[in-house]
């Protein structure tokens, strides 16, 4: 992904040019030099452009056969006429595909053989050439540089030949070449053994297959003196006679406007035995963390959203096993509240308890003008006898501690503003059903894995974006930059969704989840056809319906069907929580005609229209509120390192940057 240098230098010299911009500029101030200026906004040392770069390799047969390579590069430098440059350097790789090259810097010259002050610096995988002193260079300046290596022939497997396959200016410079051009002289002991069509071009950025022309050529001619006097120092019998001329077959390539890090590779085949070729060893193992971070940025993508669900899923579970059984009637002293909480539905709880507290007429509503919206209802305390404690707790959340009957409750008041008291209510209920046994707090194990997950993803993102991407994407060419991305969008997407999947702070002890099979038991109930509810309601066990339970309901326990409609007076809070309350309420309209009075019409009403549903999620929605306690400069690991190749060029089949030599260019 060589775009990211560049695309991080461009960010760089966009803000250089912001921060050097003045912040005024007197009317009558001089003119500042141009020179001057770009000096003040330019000062990157490899901000410059090559006019040329002219590469003539000599590949010779030493002893026994040991391909040698005689390389003389001529490049003219652009620099800029201001204080920038003091000279150049040359990146030569000490290996390729594995084999060591053994480079030696022969002679750095000027143009006309000029003299030019240079030394080499070395490290474990190249040799730099610098020029230069510590004065600034401008404008054009011509630099010769001339080396030899060794072990420059390969014999790849699949190529069933000895490969000459080889860069020319490499896949790391950050200057544009406006001309490269790269001959290779094949010496006059191997050009007989050359394979017919099996010279090619490659173009472009490292892992470019775009070809170029090479053009072949026979010629007889002198080589130069320097070349002949190694040839025969490395034991090529022909170029013991100085003044002869040699037959040499020439492979030219030039290619213009090559831009950053893009390369000329060639590669041309020669039969098996021509050299004493070796054989290109496997890669090396790719260290074990350019495999391991983006495999684990996936796999934070890929399950860290699915375990998440699990745990959740895990949390939410009914740990009571038993079947469940249609159930006619509300539970035996577990109020609405209690319900509600173990529903996990507490934005319901308030709406269903004040229905409860209704048809036992606890309270009543009253009403005014249309009856479509909350502030047409007011609620009504009717008494304070009877109560438990639950009972209590939600008429203290309407009215008030010290509210007497009579007292009133503007429920449109109450759902754009609801009191502290009714959020206080909505947050306690989990806390009151682990205090009453039916759920336990969240072990805190889930937390970690959560939060595991959620920072893990984030830092394993941060660490590829910072490190780059690992050569063992960079070698998948296409399909390693599509795993790159995705590895570090899975990593950070499980950082940004996570936080999004609430886990419940409680879950469900036994005893709730036999309270919740019971409850779900209802709502087998009450979704049953009108048919099958009636023969539910006229069982013997609900013959008396209205002395049964610990509380009287209706307003004419004696008239004909008053038991059914009772009974379904009674089941309606709990369709509030199960979000029935609708369709409860039209079930109850039907049954009414077979009773002389009814005093809930209101409550019918108020239901219907969502008011006390409005009234009761708005509390919820703030109780659900949490509760306030006080550059990347990296570049793709193949473009810094000497290339490595497991099969050759000469068939066709190779890129641009998969050969020896090349190296890089940089001012300095």
């Amino acid at each position: 992904m060589s775009w990211m240098p560049r695309l991080a230098a461009a960010l760089t010299a966009a803000a250089a040019l912001v921060l050097s911009a003045p912040a005024a500029a007197p009317a009558a101030a001089a003119p500042v030099p141009q020179a001057a200026l770009a000096a003040s906004v330019v000062a990157d040392v490899d901000d410059f452009s090559f006019d040329s770069f002219d590469a003539d390799y000599y590949l010779v047969r030493g002893a026994a056969g040991r391909p040698l390579l005689y390389t003389t590069e001529t490049l003219v430098a652009a620099f800029p006429d201001f204080d920038q440059n003091k000279g150049i350097v040359r990146r030569l790789p000490r290996t390729g595909s594995g084999i060591d090259l053994d480079p030696w810097v022969i002679s750095v010259t000027g143009a006309d053989g000029a003299f030019i002050p240079w030394w080499i610096e070395e490290d474990d995988e190249w040799v730099y050439v610098l020029t230069g002193t510590d004065d600034y260079v401008h404008g054009r300046q011509t630099y010769v540089i001339s080396y030899v290596m060794s072990d420059v022939v390969l014999r790849y497997p699949d190529a069933g030949a000895d490969e000459f396959y080889w860069d020319t200016v490499g896949t790391d410079h950050a200057q544009p070449f406006a001309r490269v051009t790269a001959r290779v002289h094949v010496a006059p002991d191997a050009t007989e053994r050359l394979l017919p069509g099996r010279a090619f071009c490659y173009v472009g950025e490292a892992g470019s297959t775009d070809r170029c022309t090479i053009d072949e050529q026979r010629t007889a001619a002198a080589l130069p003196p320097e070349v002949r006097d190694w040839a025969a120092a490395a034991g090529a019998d022909w170029a013991a006679d100085a003044s002869a001329e040699v037959s040499t077959v020439v492979f030219t390539a030039t290619e213009t406007d090559l831009g950053p890090d893009e390369n000329i590779t060639v590669a041309v085949g020669f039969e098996q035995g021509t050299f004493a070729a070796l054989s290109a060893p496997p890669p090396p193992p790719y260290p074990w963390w350019e495999w391991i971070v983006p495999v684990i940025a996936l796999a934070f993508g890929i399950i860290g959203l699915p375990i998440v669900l699990v745990l959740r899923a895990f949390l939410k579970r009914n740990p009571d096993r038993s079947p469940v059984i249609v159930q006619y009637s509300p539970p035996e002293d577990e109020s609405p509240t209690l319900s509600a909480g173990v529903l996990g539905v507490p934005s319901r709880a308030l709406a269903a308890h004040v229905v409860d507290l209704a048809v036992r007429d606890i309270i009543e509503l009253r009403a005014s003008g249309a009856r479509e919206v909350a502030d047409d209802f007011d609620v009504v305390l009717v008494t304070r006898a009877g109560l438990d404690p639950d009972d209590r707790r939600v008429v203290d959340t309407l009215f008030g501690r010290k509210a007497e009957p009579g007292a009133t409750m503007r429920l449109g008041a109450f759902a754009r503003k609801p009191p502290g008291r009714a959020v206080t209510y909505v947050r306690r209920i989990d806390e009151a059903t682990v205090q009453r046994g039916y759920r336990v707090k969240r072990p805190s194990w889930i937390g970690g894995v959560k939060s595991m997950l959620q920072f893990g993803g984030l830092l394993v993102a941060i660490l590829l974006l910072f490190t780059g991407q690992p050569e063992v994407l960079a070698d998948l060419g296409t399909a390693g930059d599509v795993l790159y991305v995705l590895a570090a969008v899975a990593g950070f997407g499980t950082f940004i969704v996570l936080p999004f999947v609430r886990l419940p702070e409680t879950t469900l002890t036994l005893a709730g989840g036999m309270h919740r099979t019971y409850l779900e038991g209802i709502r087998d109930y009450l979704a049953l056809a009108e048919e099958d509810r009636l023969r539910a309601a006229q069982s013997p066990r609900t013959a008396d319906l209205v002395s049964a339970g610990r509380r009287p309901f209706g307003d004419a326990p004696n008239e004909p069907g008053a038991a059914v409609v009772n009974l379904y007076e009674r089941l309606l809070p709990y369709a509030v929580l199960f979000g029935m309350e609708d369709e409860w309420v039209r079930v109850i309209r039907q049954a009414q005609p077979a009773v002389a009075v009814t005093s809930h019409v209101l409550l019918f009403q108020a239901l219907e229209s969502s008011s006390l549903m409005d009234a009761s999620s708005a509390a919820g929605r703030l109780a659900a509120t949490p509760v306030s306690s006080g550059s990347s400069g990296s570049s793709s690991g193949s473009s810094f390192s000497s290339s490595w190749s497991s099969s050759g060029g000469s068939s066709g089949g190779g890129f641009s940057g998969g050969g020896g030599g090349g190296g890089g260019i940089g001012g300095r």
